[in-house]
């Protein structure tokens, strides 16, 4: 099977003339004195390590994180022209695709709320996704740092979570922020230099440098212990971790490398999908009309927007191709989601596979990442090598909520749902897990106390209690070296004595509770106070009394703010007392109404039961503008006696809409179809989408 012609493009000028200083190897590649060097330098001296000569770096942020080129004495240095200076396009996302083999990085970034990360700039926007494609075909890899968009918490409290919609092998994203970036351009730059040089002149000229690199790196990387975990989430996060490169393990693949062992190259396509019409299936202002954020032969993106039950979509891997020809073994398989609400089943053709994939909830990462986006990949393999994946990825907006019906109708959304996060302590050096471990011997009469005493057991709170006493006591020995000016230089020993202690005593197994740790514990124990759907309405009254003394000022204004956008939405009924209630009994909620009573009763711990363990952001869960905007309404659909669809009711401010089931308003009072109002969506000037009503 030939590869596709737009990967056998012509070679530049350029190329072909040097094309010849990649078989005559360089005579020193590198001047590290490292296990990696010494290697490099001796298959040099053995002619069979093409080096750099052919490679040139690119940096993107002015030197900020540079990289010390004196190391690759053979490696060519992009310099940018004048113009490219005067106009700012030396730095920041690339935004031409070199003709020249480049390897490059930018550590740059805006904060989350405010652009973000590069990469997420490129998975965001018209096009974003096709110019990676473009550079991962033509021999280009530009390496950026994820910054504040991959990080444990929510809203920006302790961090913002996953906010990158897609995942492509295009690029490279690294965790962390400045200078994390560099062990992946020495380690890129490393693994191209050990190639064989006919090997790497043939890569180059198929253009398929990037993949073959990208395949390497992944197999390589330590968090792949066998061959089966190649086809999972830990061999393609779409961040990584610069500890688990395996340097050493990439140059000897690249190095060991025949023709016969180059990887081959999937191409995927979508044959067919299910279309979602907006103002109808989903609202967004005018420019979103689809649920596409791209299409490429490397990566397939989409926003799960519709309403429908599952996003259905065939795709074919018709262009993937062995360069010896050789029959391909192609395998989709599940990177990250629920098993049971993902299908892949084989097509009506050959290399056609049907993917249905229905609406998930937040996931969190093995890393402890609260994630929106479901992950497939497409693999191909020759027989002797497997390719870099193909992606194919479902993003989950982060403030929407959906329930299903027990036909699996989708029954109701919520366009602007609470931060579901619990808002205790990420780091495990984190001093506030004190506070928590108090929380959790909270026993007795009062309200806080006697919740806590239903979610934590005796046997339990005698751990706590030992584990605190001794962290209590190292606290109080760094406060006693702070006060002690000749002892000051002893602090950061001690403080990295508790921090290990801190960590310690929160991985200590809880016996008698299976495998739990001490940690795990207690998210359990926070969770199970979280999930009682009743608390607040049984409790209200206790609980508006402890607000203005939790400690928190915005306590009871956050509190009642919260408590009137669920009596808006329809969740909640308030009598002429005060006093509310669900509108559905506890049997009859709905997945939805239970998901914001949960997020309803978080604000609750965290700002009046518990407001010393807990730090969350009470604001709606946070989306990309660029995306989505939050929508503050919530939509209840209805069936007629068929099953069919009928339209829905809208719950907005406080009032109900009608809608029919193309999305056309129904005036209150007006029957018939031709009193229907088409509706147009637009922003209100506060960030979020309107609607004339």
């Amino acid at each position: 099977m030939a590869l596709l012609p737009r990967i056998q493009l012509f070679l530049p000028l350029l190329l072909v003339a040097l094309v010849g200083a990649a078989r005559a190897a360089d005579e020193v590649i590198t001047t590290r004195t490292d296990a990696v060097g010494k290697l490099l330098n001796r298959w040099a001296a053995e002619k069979t390590a093409a080096g750099l000569k052919l490679i040139q770096y690119e940096n993107r942020d002015g030197g900020h994180s540079a990289l010390n080129t004196a190391q690759y004495p053979g490696l060519r240095v992009y310099q940018p022209t004048e113009q490219e200076k005067k106009s700012g396009q030396d730095k920041g996302v690339a935004l031409l695709v070199r003709p020249e083999p480049t390897v490059g990085n930018c550590s740059m970034a805006a904060p989350p709320a405010s652009g973000g990360s590069l990469p997420r700039l490129y998975y965001t926007q018209e096009g974003g996704l096709a110019f990676l494609n473009q550079q991962y075909l033509s021999n280009n890899l530009i390496i950026y740092p994820e910054h504040l968009d991959h990080d444990p918490g929510g809203n920006g409290a302790g961090g913002w979570g996953d906010l990158f919609p897609a995942n492509s092998a295009c690029t490279i994203i690294t965790q962390g922020s400045s200078f994390t970036d560099m062990p992946f351009v020495n380690a890129v730059l490393a693994t191209t230099a050990a190639f064989d040089p006919d090997v790497l002149t043939m890569l180059l000229r198929k253009r398929i440098l990037m993949p073959t690199l990208q395949a390497v790196f992944r197999q390589s990387n330590k968090m792949v212990k066998s061959e089966a975990d190649y086809f999972t989430a830990a061999a393609h996060p779409v961040v990584f971790d610069g500890s688990q490169i395996d340097e050493e393990k990439m140059v000897i693949a690249a190095h060991t490398m025949t023709r016969a062992a180059v990887p081959p190259i999937v191409f995927i396509k979508v044959v067919s999908e299910s279309e979602a019409l907006p103002g109808r299936d989903f609202f967004e202002r005018a420019g979103i009309t689809s649920e596409r954020l791209g299409d490429t032969a490397s990566a397939i993106a989409r926003v799960f927007r519709g309403n429908d039950a599952e996003h259905e979509m065939v795709v074919t891997t018709s262009g993937s191709g062995d360069l010896l020809g050789r029959p391909l073994k192609l395998e989709c398989k599940l990177l990250r989601g629920d098993p049971a609400l993902v299908r892949i089943e084989s097509a009506d053709a050959p290399g056609q596979f049907r993917i249905r994939v229905k609406w998930h909830m937040p996931m969190i990462t093995e890393t402890g990442i609260r994630t929106h986006r479901v992950d497939l990949a497409v693999f191909a393999s020759n027989g002797v090598s497997t390719s870099a994946p193909a992606f194919i990825t479902f993003y989950m907006l982060p403030n929407e909520v959906r329930s299903y019906d027990a036909k699996g109708r989708v029954s109701e959304v919520f366009y602007e749902a609470p931060n579901p996060d619990t808002g205790l302590p990420y780091s495990p050096a984190d001093a506030r897990w004190l506070e928590v471990f108090r929380a959790a011997l909270l026993t007795g009469g009062d309200l806080p106390g006697g919740l806590m005493e239903q979610a934590v057991t005796d046997k339990q709170r005698i751990v706590i209690g030992r584990l605190l006493k001794a962290l209590v006591t190292r606290q109080a020995e760094i406060g006693v070296l702070q006060k002690d000016e000749t002892r000051k230089n002893d602090v950061a020993a001690v403080q990295g004595a508790f921090d290990r202690e801190m960590a310690a005593a929160l991985a200590t197994p809880m016996s008698g509770d299976g495998k739990l740790t001490v940690r795990q514990m207690l998210e359990r124990a926070f969770d199970r106070i979280a999930g009682q759907t009743a608390l607040f309405t049984t409790l209200q009254r206790k609980i508006e009394k402890l607000a203005p003394a939790s400690g928190k000022a915005g306590a009871p204004g956050e509190l009642a703010a919260e408590v009137k956008r669920l009596i808006d939405l329809g969740v909640l009924i308030q009598d002429a007392s005060g006093a509310v209630q669900t509108v559905h009994e506890a049997g009859q909620l709905s997945s939805g109404e239970r998901h914001l009573l949960r997020c309803l009763n978080l604000m609750v711990m965290s700002q009046v039961l518990y407001p010393r363990a807990l730090e969350r952001s009470t604001a709606p869960a946070w989306v990309d503008p660029r995306l989505s905007l939050p929508k503050p309404w919530r939509d209840v659909f209805r069936y007629d006696t068929k099953g069919r669809a009928a339209g829905w009711v809208r719950y907005f401010e406080g009032r109900t809409f009608v809608f029919d089931n193309d999305g056309r308003l129904l005036p209150e009072g007006a029957l018939g179809p031709d009193k229907a109002v088409r509706v147009n969506y637009a922003e209100d000037g506060k960030g979020r989408l309107t609607f004339p009503h």
